[in-house]
């Protein structure tokens, strides 16, 4: 059923695993969806919310290290039994699959408003989702590879995003609690959204073989963090809060208002080359999704569990998107993300701990002992 246990991702497949789970769509409407309830306090809410996922993180380490040489989609049936082990399951894999559809059905609405008016939403997805499924199909080696490969170009864009490539008014950005504290707290959930995708260390634990996976996994969140605190902090401080929140796709407009002799519509080429990060981030959550699947239903292979998700995934892309319910979905799922993500692996390790579950170390382990 399951994958062999010997460690096969190195430190730097872990980072980009980590990386390319978090960094995802979120980018384009944050500084929107976060500035409608916490204004400018959103600079504060980000690296809040940073925060409160490095606990989250903690959290899912000391649930992971007590069973080494197993993934999520085998100790949860352990912990919790049978029963509630396959309902947990399941809920994880349709928060994985419903971050999948976020993604790519918001990708394409900010294709189709910005380039291709035009192009049928199938059209546009289903190649993407095809080379998704292809790559994550083949298992975590594979997956973790095709990412590493892509996390070059990707960490490229990610730096050169942060250079300020125009002048900043720093008075559209102060006051920065302009909606006081309780304002910051309700921009905490919407931001966790995009932040959202360390848990991946729940399905790659027993396949790492760097010491330093905790270490690895923090800073990968803290670079995607960093980003999205820095972007954030540009789109407000050239394009003003008003603007900020009134426009849907704020990152856009704000690339869209310099070109280099050599790029002359760097916001268009920004979209192109972001295709490949939605490749690495669907790849993830795909991979995921099969995963777990098999934990739910043991008797299913590699092959069946991720055609099935595949399934599942085709039908959500074939529905037309809608900005204003895509909107209303995000938000939802921030607070399911939230929860599920968050509070539950606390809850699971918890659990464990009262029954005394625990899993065999592995032999390097012993050794050491």
């Amino acid at each position: 059923m399951h994958e062999s246990r010997q460690p096969v991702l190195t430190g730097w497949q872990l980072f980009s695993l980590v990386l390319n789970s978090i960094v995802g769509v979120g980018i384009f409407g944050l500084a929107r969806r976060a500035g409608e309830v916490a204004g400018r306090g959103v600079l504060l809410a980000i690296p809040l919310a940073g925060v409160f996922v490095v606990l989250q993180i903690i959290g899912m380490f000391l649930l992971a290290s007590r069973f080494p040489q197993q993934t999520l989609s085998e100790y949860a049936r352990q912990i919790l039994g049978d029963f509630l082990g396959r309902i947990y399951l399941l809920g994880y894999i349709l928060m994985t699959i419903a971050l999948v559809l976020i993604a790519s059905r918001s990708y394409w609405l900010l294709a189709s408003s910005w380039t291709m008016e035009r192009t049928p939403q199938i059209a546009f997805l289903l190649p993407l989702v095809l080379v998704c499924w292809n790559v994550a199909r083949r298992g975590i080696v594979v997956t973790a590879r095709t990412v590493e490969l892509i996390n070059y170009g990707g960490m490229t864009l990610i730096f050169l995003l942060m250079l300020p490539i125009l002048d900043l008014d720093w008075d559209l950005v102060r006051p920065v609690l302009d909606t006081g504290i309780s304002g910051v707290l309700r921009g905490i959930p919407l931001t966790i959204y995009s932040i959202s995708g360390s848990e991946i260390i729940l399905l790659v634990f027993p396949f790492v073989r760097s010491k330093r996976a905790f270490a690895i996994t923090v800073a990968a969140l803290a670079l995607a963090t960093l980003f999205y605190m820095v972007t954030t902090l540009f789109i407000l401080g050239t394009l003003g809060l008003e603007l900020t929140v009134l426009t849907p796709w704020p990152l856009q407009l704000y690339l869209n208002r310099f070109a280099f002799a050599l790029l002359e519509r760097f916001d268009v080429v920004f979209l192109i080359v972001w295709a490949f990060q939605m490749v690495n981030l669907i790849s993830i959550n795909m991979y995921t999704a099969a995963n777990c699947l098999r934990g739910v239903y043991p008797r299913l292979d590699a092959q069946r569990s991720a055609l099935i998700v595949l399934m599942l995934v085709l039908v959500g892309i074939a529905i037309p998107a809608r900005a204003a319910i895509q909107s209303i979905i995000v938000k939802q799922f921030s607070l399911a993300a939230l929860i599920y993500y968050g509070v539950l692996p606390f809850l699971l390790l918890l659990v464990a701990i009262l029954r005394g579950k625990k899993g065999e170390d592995r032999d390097e382990q012993k050794e050491m002992a």
